[in-house]
């Protein structure tokens, strides 16, 4: 017994250790999900995520593993369609988890032929939560079994919160620079892998949920240095705040909000066309005409869009969104342009070699 007892503790040692080394998002999430099911020796793990989309909230199916199998990647959060998954409610003791923020367990039934124990994942200190890990097994857990899951949980959430702290803008809350390059990369029509191109991590990845294309928006307010000169910083960054809202809001769930610094913000959005993309940021931009902001009054944005393309880069589709801020600029404010109405139009030209565009 004590043998065994040293093992399991070596075993939770392992792969805490494991986690305190990731620094990838997915890597952490297949990584929790194996450590939770060798430690527990459970015959099943899964993870939902919690989505919020338009004053709703679904359940995501994230990640499954299984004994001696590659954890799952069930569900592309960034392709799957809210009106596909789940509402909270459908699930009423992964519901009663995420109420109470507090483990939830049910016993065997004629439908689920296990015990299921359900344990809420948070961050922020614990104070929000963001999904539920469920671990099935033939037995009650034990009381060991609650207190290394809840270690392991635990330190999962520890290390989002820091990886938040280092991937997030601390004034407005979105997303800074750095995590934007490994989200615009999964954008891209996936390929099939060959063997020799499969993660390092073990972990299989799945084709998208639904076929769409991808865009990116970027954003820059109207005449930010007026509102900073004339009100003050104070003022300005109370600006920043309430147009990173209303862009969070103006998005759907799966779309990612980036603070790209100064008054200048981009938008990953997911859109099955060109005039779908376009009238989605259109609609933000007309939010925020709309909106009278404190002090300030109302306040406008130029937004420039350019749809992400096989073999694209960062840098390529940043300039070519660039180009289209410019040209909306340059020609009254206050508008959305497309950089391939622009160019259709012949108000730009492309290098299709570089993806670079410029203005004739």
């Amino acid at each position: 017994m004590k043998n065994s007892a040293v093992t399991r503790s070596d075993s939770l040692i392992d792969h805490l250790v494991q986690l305190s080394g990731l620094r990838k998002r997915d890597d952490l999430l297949s990584g929790i999900t194996r450590a939770l099911l060798e430690t527990i020796s459970a015959p099943k793990v899964e993870v939902f995520g919690l989505v919020h989309d338009e004053n709703r909230q679904f359940w995501l199916p994230l990640t499954q593993a299984l004994p001696n199998e590659k954890v799952r990647f069930v569900t592309d959060p960034m392709r799957g369609d809210p009106e596909m998954m789940a509402p909270v409610e459908s699930d009423p003791d992964r519901h009663l988890c995420l109420n109470r923020m507090e483990v939830v367990v049910t016993a065997p039934t004629a439908s689920q032929p296990a015990y299921v124990t359900r344990f809420p994942m948070t961050v922020a200190e614990g104070a929000t939560l963001w999904g539920v890990a469920e671990i099935s097994s033939p037995q009650p857990l034990t009381p060991a079994d609650w207190q290394d899951a809840t270690r392991l949980v635990t330190m999962y959430g520890n290390i989002l919160d820091m990886l938040d702290y280092s991937e997030r803008d601390a004034l407005t809350g979105l997303w800074n620079r750095k995590p934007f390059d490994d989200l615009f990369y999964k954008t891209l029509k996936p390929t099939e892998p060959q063997e020799a191109d499969q993660p390092p991590d073990g972990v299989e990845h799945r084709s998208p949920n639904t076929p769409s294309n991808f865009w990116l928006a970027m954003v820059d307010i109207d005449h930010f240095k007026q509102v900073n000169d004339t009100y003050g910083h104070l003022i300005g960054d109370e600006v920043l705040i309430l147009v990173a809202r209303l862009l969070k809001t103006s998005f759907r769930a799966y779309d990612r909000v980036y603070r790209f610094g100064g008054e200048e913000f981009l938008v990953v959005l997911r859109s099955a066309d060109h005039d779908a993309a376009v009238a989605a940021v259109e609609r933000f931009r007309a939010n925020m005409a709309a909106y009278e902001f404190p002090q300030a009054g109302h306040i406008t944005a130029s937004v420039g869009v350019t749809e992400i393309v096989s073999g694209d880069s960062p840098a390529a589709a940043c300039e070519r969104a660039d180009q289209a801020v410019y040209y909306a600029k340059h020609h009254g404010r206050n508008q959305v342009c497309s950089e391939a109405d622009l160019v259709r139009r012949g108000l730009l030209k492309v290098d299709l070699k570089v993806g670079d565009v410029e203005l004739f």
